[in-house]
């Protein structure tokens, strides 16, 4: 049985193909891993009244390249002259994702918003 060019084309473009895939996964499973980075970056000149106080809007990232789960970020701020907590929690954060959220208080807060990790874990 006899081939002729067009064929033994495809065959070569094919096979070049599934050497280039085969090499791009090698190289990206040996590449240098990136843990996972949760930050919160709020926005409270975006703040605003709701129906039941006061949401301030933000963006919580993941810069790692692995992903993070139940990611709980804490958010302290003063309102009418005593701390109030916020919370949130993300249930899963892939690496290199980024995620709206909005914290609420009872009320605009005065001054500076202080905000920390509390906790993830690493699927």
């Amino acid at each position: 049985m006899r081939h002729n060019a067009l064929e033994w084309a495809a065959l070569t473009v094919s096979a070049l193909a599934i050497g280039l895939v085969a090499i791009l996964l090698m190289l990206e499973g040996l590449g240098a891993t990136v843990p996972t980075d949760p930050a919160l970056a709020l926005r409270p000149e975006e703040g605003r009244a709701i129906a039941l106080g006061w949401s301030i809007p933000g963006t919580l990232t993941n810069a790692g390249r692995d992903a993070a789960e139940d990611v709980v970020v804490e958010v302290k701020a003063m309102v009418d002259g005593e701390e109030e907590t916020s919370e949130i929690e993300i249930p899963f954060l892939p690496g290199g994702s980024s995620v709206d959220v909005e914290l609420g208080f009872s009320d605009r807060p005065e001054g500076a918003i202080q905000s920390r990790l509390v906790g993830y874990s690493v699927p």
